[in-house]
């Protein structure tokens, strides 16, 4: 810590970067309560969807390890303030968007602004706080993250049922202005390093390739299907890239992503837990917003009521994990978490639409406390296994795992969930009207129709059901039941596979010896 920070208090400075990685983490929570109101404000399928997420994933994940490097050069306080103006604007931008092209490009811009203020954020904590102190601040750190997804998912909830979904933008962007006062007046800048490299724009194109291709394939996949063109050029074009990528990495001398770092299994192993359990994560928040806001009697408000639990028990569990941390084993607590994730979704496995919400409620909150107890361990074992002189190189590539996560998650789920959705559906029209024999234009119509809130169909075929004894509106409400109930069940499915595979992994993280009470550093055990 340099005598500028010696100045002024540690926790003073950590709270200031607290407020901007709060605003930037409550703007990301906005989109799940969000998401199913921008969908039919643009008229634009439940697979299609997960662009909104993509497009400002794949800008935050690609770009995070690029800022961190260049917060390393150039000043990480100055890279923070450039992107909290960025994310302010582009989230004014978002919510006065004419059109879907133009919302998906300021969702772009956003997740651009976001990749300035993380990856400093997360230096900084290394900064200014001792590794036996460490612990502590990355649990307050998460906390912060948590409760900033908490409130935005039930402030989101209220905010569109009352004032329609551009107020979410319009609100977090002048947040974000206000939070830029005490970044600016409070922090200080840390010395840039004294030997600046060339930035390497070669490996920021190839990674750009490859996190595209990985983040949009189950999109296009459910869209065009597994055998079209479209879906093998972009595995081609993916798969290409991180080969590519790979050797360029081995000979450039400052890589944009540094396999030093990443070849370090005490770095590599913690990173893609978390990366594994950010992906179920979002894969259950995303699919339960479309799954609650279409059941009978569903809306954006009863969702956020979900997400403030679900995130408000890693609120309850970050900072006791986080003070934990420093006196147990951090393996310990990540299995634990693990365990808890893998409970919870056979828990989940077990909700349809006639679910209380409750019972929702109750299974969230398991996920939550596994979230909050798992996210301070694993930031201290990744980040512990980057030397100081590439903390920032190394918490941007954290970051980087940490950001792929989630937009994986939510395209991963809303892929399952939508082609599960329109399967199941059809699937129940026709067999409820099979001696009807109708044509594919109304199955089609009734279909659609099933996954609208208002259930209307032509007169003519209201009237040819009718004949038939059927209600078109029962018809569809039924379809609609059932396919929902088994959407989500499947999405519960792909869960249990993610949990599972992190739990192996996390047996296999190395043990660790607890700083002493007197302030000895963790050090590895062997």
């Amino acid at each position: 810590m340099d005598s500028r920070t010696d100045t002024r208090s540690a926790w003073a400075v950590y709270a200031a970067l607290l407020f901007g990685t709060f605003i930037t983490i409550e703007a990301a929570a906005f989109q799940a309560p969000a998401l199913p109101s921008v969908t039919r404000h643009f008229g634009i399928p439940v697979n299609m969807a997960a662009l909104v997420l993509i497009l400002y994933s794949l800008a935050l994940t690609v770009f995070a390890p690029i800022m961190g490097r260049l917060g390393d050069q150039h000043g990480r306080k100055r890279v923070i303030t450039i992107g909290m103006v960025v994310f302010a604007v582009s989230e004014f931008a978002a919510a006065w968007a004419p059109n879907f092209a133009f919302f998906l490009g300021a969702r772009f811009v956003q997740g651009l602004g976001a990749a300035c203020i993380l990856p400093g954020v997360f230096a900084y904590a290394a900064h200014l706080f001792p590794d036996n102190k460490r612990g502590m601040a990355l649990g307050i750190l998460a906390f912060t993250m948590t409760f900033g997804a908490a409130s935005g998912g039930l402030l989101g909830g209220l905010l569109i049922d009352r004032l329609g979904w551009p107020s979410v933008y319009w609100i977090s962007g002048a947040l974000t202005l206000i939070g830029l006062v005490p970044v600016r007046l409070l922090v200080p800048e840390i010395a840039p390093a004294k030997q600046q490299s060339a930035f390497d724009y070669t490996g920021a194109m190839l990674l750009f390739a490859v996190i595209a291709a990985l983040l949009s394939l189950p999109t296009w996949a459910t869209n065009f299907g597994k055998e079209s063109p479209i879906t093998w050029a972009i595995v081609l074009v993916g798969s290409s890239a991180l080969a590519l990528l790979w050797r360029h990495s081995k000979r450039t001398p400052n890589p944009v992503i540094d396999l030093g770092i990443l070849a370090r299994g005490a770095f590599a192993t913690p990173s893609a837990i978390y990366w594994l359990h950010m992906i179920f994560s979002s894969g259950v928040v995303y699919s339960l917003a479309f799954f609650i806001n279409n059941r009978p009697g569903g809306t954006a408000a009863q969702f956020g009521f979900v997400t403030l639990f679900l995130y408000g028990s890693g609120l309850l569990s970050s900072p006791i994990a986080g003070k934990l941390v420093d006196r147990i084993e951090p393996r310990v607590l990540v299995i634990v978490a693990m365990l808890a994730s893998l409970g919870g979704t056979l828990l989940f496995l077990n909700i349809d639409v006639t679910t209380p919400l409750w019972i929702v409620i109750v299974v969230a909150c398991i996920m939550g406390l596994s979230i909050g107890c798992n996210t301070p361990a694993i930031m201290k074992l990744a980040l512990g296994a980057v030397p100081a002189k590439d903390m920032g190189a190394g918490s941007g590539l954290f970051s980087m795992f940490r950001d792929l996560g989630s937009p994986t998650g939510s395209s991963l789920s809303l892929a399952v969930f939508g082609a599960s959705l329109a399967y199941a559906t059809q699937a129940a029209i026709s067999r409820q009207t099979t001696a009807l024999d109708l044509d594919a234009a109304s199955l089609e119509v009734l279909a659609r129709g099933a996954g609208s809130r208002v259930h209307e169909v032509p007169a003519e075929l209201a009237s040819r059901l009718g004949e038939a004894g059927l209600s078109a509106a029962t018809v569809m409400q039924q379809a609609n039941t059932e396919a929902l109930n088994a959407a989500l069940n499947n999405v519960g499915y792909m869960l249990l596979g993610l949990i599972a595979l992190a739990l192996m992994l996390s047996l296999r993280l190395k043990r660790t010896r607890v700083a002493a009470v007197s302030g000895e550093a963790q050090a590895p055990a062997g």
